[in-house]
């Protein structure tokens, strides 16, 4: 019994971690077809909308991404649109640092507006989750954010309502997001055909990542046994 469990739970993050295969997937093709209209008009009207301005253009795609991770927006959706059209590097830095943006202020807003609220309704359940949370932040934050699986905007509210210290949530979470956005970064530059090899490097860093929050996953259940 003790042996099929991890092996019950494996095929269930494997099957969770199908979603952001296949919202990669989706965004690849979209980003794919757009040359296809109007004979590639749509996709350079596109990257100049988005990328005009310079460091002004840059800048309001982070403040809007900013907004919408905070409010729910998967953050691989911003990480795909900047490094296709701003490239991997760039396109990496703006996203990571409106994910990090987004992340504290739904850490601040539910430490600010709901946590006493909380721990008065909920009472001991609530004081389970905080220790939870609590205990090792940094490790427990960093795993989560690498697993391919789990939900970020929930995440954020329930490290600001639990005691978790902002800035050890903050570092790990910078740290966890990075994986991701740059695979998603090179995703959005390697939907361009003439950077399809960004697609397999992505690929492979994608399963990389995947692996090594599985492997501190379970790593941290058999050190709580």
């Amino acid at each position: 019994m003790s042996d099929s469990l991890p092996r019950t739970q494996a095929v269930a993050i494997t099957a969770k971690a199908l979603k952001p295969a296949l919202m990669a997937g989706g965004l690849v093709a979209i980003a794919a077809a757009l040359p296809l209209l109007s004979h590639g008009g749509a996709q350079t009207e596109l990257t100049g909308m988005v990328a005009q301005g310079g460091l002004k253009g840059q800048t309001l795609f982070m403040l809007l991404s900013t907004f919408l991770v905070a409010i729910g927006l998967p953050r691989q959706v911003p990480a795909f649109a900047a490094g296709y059209a701003f490239g991997p590097a760039c396109g990496t830095v703006v996203a990571l640092v409106a994910q990090v943006l987004a992340c504290g202020l739904d850490f601040v807003w539910a430490r600010a507006v709901g946590q006493n609220f909380v721990r008065r309704r909920l009472g001991a359940r609530f004081a389970k989750m905080d220790a939870t949370l609590s205990r090792h932040t940094f490790v427990t934050a960093l795993t989560l954010r690498l697993m391919p699986v789990g939900n970020n905007l929930l995440l954020n509210l329930a490290a600001g309502l639990s005691s978790v210290r902002l800035m050890p949530f903050l570092v790990a979470s910078a740290i966890g997001f990075v994986p991701q956005t740059v695979v998603f970064a090179l995703l959005g530059r390697g939907s361009q055909t003439s950077h399809v090899h960004m697609l397999l490097l992505a690929g492979g860093m994608f399963l990389a990542s995947t692996a090594l929050g599985v492997f501190l996953f379970f790593r941290a259940r058999r050190a709580a046994v």
